[in-house]
């Protein structure tokens, strides 16, 4: 009779603990399947950045493309970007926050372990570029002497 109750107990452990694997194992998939879509979305975010920071750029400099298109001037020097245009500034801060939440979505997505390690290398490379990318735009709008080419070539390489 005992060996009999130890091998149910002992049958019931193996498909409780079977059982918890298995809805463990579907969890981590499932967190996978999240952080890929919060990683999307962080993607559209940026894209959705650098086209506003595109169409922030032109629309100043507009004017005097098309006055330096009537005069025909042969000597056009490139226009300096304008460091205190607001909504070129609230729009890189707005990418320093996007930075910021991809570094946490990848530090989520490393705690997962070994199940997202697709993930963990598009996220890392992506954020690096990225970090950088913001970064060099700091720096050329802490600078008087920034064309407006030279920042356009950083916004282009965000893709």
């Amino acid at each position: 009779m005992t060996k009999v109750i130890r091998v149910s107990i002992s049958l019931i452990m193996f498909f409780l603990f079977t059982l918890a694997t298995m809805v463990h194992a579907q969890q981590a998939s499932t967190n996978c399947k999240n952080l890929e879509k919060e990683n999307r979305l962080d993607d559209i975010k940026i894209n959705k950045i650098q086209i506003k920071m595109t169409r922030v750029i032109e629309s100043v400099y507009e004017d005097t493309i098309v006055y330096f298109k009537k005069q025909k001037k042969s000597n056009n020097q490139p226009k300096r970007l304008d460091i205190h245009n607001r909504g070129l500034n609230i729009l890189v801060l707005n990418l320093g926050n996007q930075v910021i939440k991809m570094k946490e979505l990848l530090e989520e997505v490393k705690e997962q372990g070994t199940n997202c390690l697709k993930i963990v290398r598009s996220i890392s490379d992506k954020v690096n570029a990225t970090q950088g990318i913001h970064a060099e735009m700091l720096r050329l709008l802490g600078n008087k002497n920034t064309t407006e080419h030279d920042f356009m070539g950083l916004i282009k390489s965000l893709n």
